[in-house]
């Protein structure tokens, strides 16, 4: 039976867990692998020293979701490695294996003030006829209200005030996001989306940007229900110093 790229992936997050080398990169491409984390070196001997960096850790990765877009597979984990986070990987395929790998990740928080954590809600993807039409709906409203900064157009993306949210410390509402982007965008700037990502109704969008004139990622995927943004889950994450990169491709 066919092995799936998605299948290749909770493999090799298995290795991983394990402390299972062989596991771990058995399905990336030799001699071509990119690694845009920026404390890997590329290749598959980067990763595996890496990986043995930490060899008496306990180690533990739940994947959330998951879910493919052409040539890439997006997940969303929570768990423990390095520190407890919940994380965002990007997977990209060539003739079966893996030749690029993006990680983006954040501490781990308490629930919110709707009682929401960093990842819990919907798992699986639905409405699978709409991909298209809810990447689109995803693209102009990002690109208008996070990137043009048109705030004033908001309650047009969504219904009514239905708007889940699972950032630590703040609560549902469109108003309350409203109140709280007016006072974020004080502090940055999102510059270019680099990638947008889909399946049915979930839609990953990875962005570059600063905070306080720091180069930041904005990590966001959102979910959409009859043509309006009903869910998100995501954060920011700070650039580390050039001089602390293992590689020289960028986050993203």
């Amino acid at each position: 039976m066919a092995t799936s790229d998605i299948d290749k992936v909770l493999a090799m997050f298995r290795g991983i867990t394990n402390g299972d080398l062989v596991l771990a990169t058995k399905w990336v491409k030799p001699g071509g692998f990119r690694q845009h984390n920026p404390h890997v070196a590329d290749g598959i001997e980067g990763l595996r020293n890496y990986i043995g960096r930490f060899p008496d850790e306990k180690h533990h990765l739940k994947v959330v979701r998951k879910f493919q877009d052409g040539p890439f597979v997006v997940t969303h984990r929570e768990g423990l490695f390095v520190h407890q986070g919940v994380f965002f990987d990007l997977f990209k395929f060539e003739d079966g294996l893996i030749v690029e790998h993006l990680v983006f990740s954040a501490k781990g928080a308490p629930p919110n003030q709707s009682g929401h954590t960093q990842s819990d809600g919907p798992t699986e993807a639905g409405g699978l006829d709409d991909t298209e039409k809810n990447k689109s709906i995803v693209r102009d409203y990002y690109q208008t209200v996070h990137i043009a900064g048109e705030l004033g157009k908001i309650p047009s993306y969504f219904s009514g005030d239905h708007c889940i949210r699972h950032e630590p410390g703040v609560r549902d509402g469109v108003a309350s996001f409203q109140s709280d982007l007016a006072e974020l965008v004080k502090h940055r700037s999102i510059d270019e989306i680099k990638f947008l990502l889909g399946q049915a109704d979930f839609v990953f969008i990875a962005a570059t940007g600063s905070h306080e004139f720091a180069p930041c990622v904005y990590i966001d995927l959102y979910r959409v229900e009859n043509g309006k943004i009903a869910e998100r889950w995501g954060f920011p994450e700070e650039v580390p110093p050039q001089a602390e990169w293992k590689n020289n491709n960028g986050m993203l």
